[in-house]
Order: C-alpha cells, then sequence, then structure tokens
C-alpha cells in the first residue's frame, strides 16, 4: 500500500511540475507575443508620424515652391517693366547735353544695367519651371555666376562622370538645398573661393559645396549637423524628402565642406 501512495505522490509530482512548466511556457509565450505586438504597434506609429512629417514636409515645399514662382512672376511682369521704363529715360538725349550730370547718368544707367541684369538672374533662379527645363547643374551654375558677379566670391567647379538628369523634384529640392549652403557662405563664412564639385556615378550623384571661410564647430550627431543650426536641419530635412544623404565638415578657421548624395535609379 506504502508503494502504491509513493507512486502516487511521485505521479502527482510529475504532473504539477509539467503543469507548471506549461504555465510557464504559455506566459512566456504570452508576454514575447505582447511584447511583439507593442513593438509592431509602437513601429507602426513611428512610420505614421514619419510618413505625416513627411508629407507637411511636402506640402511646405510646394506652398513655397508656389509662393517663390509668384514671386519670380512678379519680378518678371512687374518689376522688369518699370527698371526698362527708368533705363530709356535715363538714354534721352536733352541729359546727355547737360555737362554737370551727364557722367552721373551716365553711372546711374551702368547700375540700372546691372540691376536689371540681376533681377532678371533671381528672377530665373526663383523660376521653378526655368530650373526644371535647364536642370540642376546649369542652374547651379548661373547661381554661382551670380555670386561672381558681386566680385566678392571666386568660384572653382568641377564635374566628374557622365552627365545625367534627376527626377524633376528631386532637382527642384536639391537646388534650393545648394541655395540654402551658398546663402549660409554669404551670411557667415567670410570666404572668398567657393568650390563645386559634381559626381555622376552609376548609381549616385553626389554634390559637394566648400568654402575658405572662418568655419565653425560641427556637433558630433552622427551627420554632421549642428542642432542648434535651424538651417542645416532644413537642409537635412529635405534632403531626407529625397533620399539623400547630408555630411558637413567643417573646423574654425578652415573653412566648411558639405556634400550631398542622392541615390541614381
Amino acid at each position: 500500500m506504502q508503494k502504491i501512495f509513493l507512486n502516487t505522490d511521485n505521479l502527482n509530482l510529475v504532473i504539477s511540475t509539467a503543469v507548471l512548466l506549461f504555465m510557464g511556457i504559455l506566459l512566456v509565450f504570452f508576454l514575447f507575443r505582447y511584447q511583439r505586438k507593442r513593438f509592431a504597434h509602437a513601429q507602426e506609429l513611428f512610420e505614421l508620424r514619419e510618413l505625416f512629417n513627411q508629407s507637411l514636409l511636402q506640402s511646405k515645399l510646394e506652398i513655397q515652391e508656389h509662393t517663390i514662382g509668384h514671386i519670380a512672376r512678379e519680378l518678371h511682369d512687374n518689376i522688369s517693366p518699370l527698371i526698362s521704363i527708368i533705363q530709356i529715360s535715363l538714354g534721352i538725349p536733352k541729359f546727355k547735353k547737360i555737362p554737370d550730370i551727364s557722367q552721373e547718368i551716365a553711372e546711374l544707367r551702368s547700375n540700372t544695367n546691372q540691376l536689371m541684369t540681376e533681377l532678371k538672374s533671381i528672377s530665373l533662379t526663383l523660376n521653378t519651371d526655368h530650373i526644371m527645363t535647364q536642370g540642376f547643374a546649369e542652374a547651379l551654375w548661373q547661381e554661382l555666376n551670380r555670386l561672381e558677379r558681386t566680385k566678392l566670391y571666386n568660384t572653382v567647379r568641377t564635374v566628374t562622370g557622365e552627365k545625367f538628369r534627376l527626377r524633376p523634384e528631386h532637382e527642384i529640392i536639391l537646388f534650393r538645398i545648394c541655395q540654402e549652403l551658398l546663402n549660409n557662405i554669404v551670411k557667415h563664412a567670410e570666404a572668398q573661393n567657393i568650390t563645386v564639385l559634381l559626381q555622376y556615378q552609376e548609381r549616385q550623384f553626389s554634390v559637394s559645396i566648400s568654402d575658405d571661410g572662418k568655419g565653425y564647430e560641427v556637433e558630433n550627431t552622427g551627420a554632421g549637423v549642428r542642432t542648434n543650426s535651424t538651417g542645416l536641419i532644413n537642409i537635412a530635412a529635405r534632403a531626407k524628402l529625397i533620399g539623400a544623404k547630408v555630411e558637413t565638415i567643417s573646423t574654425p578657421g578652415s573653412g566648411t565642406a558639405t556634400s550631398i548624395t542622392i541615390p541614381h535609379i
């Protein structure tokens, strides 16, 4: 009889252990499943947030381009004719016959001609359709030409590889990024020389813009972007929208170099 009780106790112990083990495995399974669902939900929220941010940025860029296009048309349709009238007025013979002001009139005409040239250049760089027609590289060269006409900057331009066109919307955003970089050089760098390198490769395109200005301390954020610089943050956001990578290298007293790389499919 005692043997029967012992066997029963052992059997109960085995069954209890098996049940506890099964419950433990079941608990681990449900915890693991819960964690997977939680992670999947968090990932879904993150993707939705990224999609929303990209859609928001895309909308902002479209609004900006629309506004910029409107300004370009206003410059071309309203301001340019007024300057043309001023040029014609300054060419009236009666002004040329007045010795005391003839030289001043000549200088004023020269300045007005220069203003018209700059106005046309700015109007073209603001015109999205014009940029899409002529292409990114030509639009960037015109922007550099405009800087050179100020007599404040020298530019060096290099192109490697066989040229190709990117998607039109990508070229627009890439050009606006380069405009922002050049604007930063004008406002902050105190540079004299600007070097631009365009590299056309089989699977990617990259543009590098560097200067010999005063430079700055780049925070180590993994992307070479200062987190306290709104302009550079905007550049990074625009680059992300077109799948481009931005890298900035700068040290105080040694200038700044920024490269943007975009896949070519």
